[in-house]
């Protein structure tokens, strides 16, 4: 809103509304239709109230005070205001200076406009001080509410905004994270088979089919995840459509066989992609109770996660995986010896341990990632269950 001491420009549609009451009011004024005098000084004074309707918005506080003025030295030479396009004049300058500023100057221009017309009404010798009170100060308090309801109008736009951005931001953290978990681990397993079908082809390339179909096998399944990435993203309504149901308004054909997310029941295929890239693994899966598909994806994101760091920071060494049921939830152990590398499975050289945590805290559980005593690195994530998951 503008300030009314550092006054803007009119509007085009207080300036006709300005202009109106001009006319209307010149038009009484000059056809006689308005009794008051001198004539000049009316006149005067009706072009003062135009003007000031024409600038209620830009300096409402200086209109106030200018027809106030106005009528104050007519009152004084001859008869004050008492037309009907005075009177509204009056009540819409109250009540636009209510609305446009902040508490002090409203008040202060209230004071303007009653005091005017007080001193008006004594030049004149009335008595209807209390008539005045009441009706611009109801105009005023009208104004007052209107204010409180655009303020608190505004708020809730800029409320449902911010909310907007603050969904907007969690969907690109989780599309992140599903990449980087995506990414990060097909990667990770096709540089570990090249390297191993490179040394195989200068030794004896017979021995390099299996880590070139490891690398066929990761680079699939890495492309399936992102298919269903992409299909999820493209989707007018995620509510309405399942991930693994055909949609016949895609202009893919491939994404109209996309399996569910990720879970418990794909571990196993993981487990035997890593052993075949040569990570010694010993893995224990206990029972577990039914976990919602949000619980089984973190958990599944998790071990990828995690195997993968092992593979990168410390090289093939002995991993030991964990997975058993712990009240409600889930308790997830992924242990590696001693390696090659600096860290362990918890390396905090990428975005994977911070991914880990985010899935974790999620579920409204704990995770901590800790150095072993023989130089590995262990990682425990315990996952509770919520309605959200």
């Amino acid at each position: 809103m503008t300030s009314p001491l550092a006054p803007g420009r009119p509007r085009a549609r207080d300036v006709w509304l300005g202009a109106a009451v001009g006319l209307v009011s010149l038009g009484g004024i000059l056809t006689g239709d308005v009794e008051e005098g001198p004539r000049a000084l009316t006149v005067a004074v009706a072009l003062v109230g135009a003007v000031a309707l024409a600038w209620r918005v830009a300096a409402p506080l200086a209109a106030v005070t200018a027809v106030g003025l106005a009528g104050i030295l007519q009152a004084q030479v001859g008869t004050s205001p008492g037309s009907l396009w005075a009177l509204m004049t009056d009540l819409v300058l109250t009540y636009t200076v209510a609305v446009e500023c902040a508490e002090s100057v409203a008040t202060a221009g209230l004071v303007v406009i009653i005091g005017s017309l007080w001193i008006q009404e004594w030049l004149d010798h009335g008595q209807d001080y209390p008539f005045i009170a009441l009706v611009y100060g109801g105009a005023w308090l009208l104004g007052r509410g209107t204010r409180s309801w655009r303020e608190r109008a505004t708020l809730a736009e800029q409320h449902q905004r911010d909310l907007a951005r603050l969904a907007v931001a969690e969907e690109r953290t989780r599309i992140a994270r599903e990449l980087h978990d995506v990414v990060a681990h097909a990667l990770s397993v096709i540089a570990v088979q090249a390297d191993a079908a490179e040394a195989a082809l200068d030794r004896e390339p017979r021995l390099a089919g299996p880590p070139l179909r490891a690398i066929r096998s990761s680079a699939t399944e890495a492309l399936d995840d992102m298919r269903t990435l992409l299909h999820l993203l493209r989707r007018d309504d995620p509510d309405t459509d399942e991930p693994g149901t055909d949609d016949p308004g895609t202009d893919d054909p491939g994404l109209g066989e996309l399996r569910p997310a990720r879970g418990v029941s794909d571990l196993p295929a993981l487990l035997a992609g890593m052993e075949q890239a040569g990570l010694p693994l010993d893995a224990s899966i206990g029972p577990l109770p039914d976990l919602p598909t949000g619980t089984q994806l973190a958990v599944y994101r998790i071990v990828q996660e995690c195997l993968t760091n092992v593979v990168k920071h410390a090289g093939r060494v002995p991993t030991c995986l964990t997975i058993t049921p712990e009240g409600d939830g889930v308790r997830v152990v992924v242990r590696n010896g001693p390696g090659a590398g600096t860290a362990g499975s918890g390396a905090p050289s990428g975005h994977g341990l911070v991914g880990v945590r985010e899935r974790v805290r999620a579920t409204g559980g704990t995770v901590s990632a800790t150095p072993t005593p023989d130089g590995g690195f262990e990682v425990v994530a315990r996952l509770v269950p919520t309605e959200a998951s």
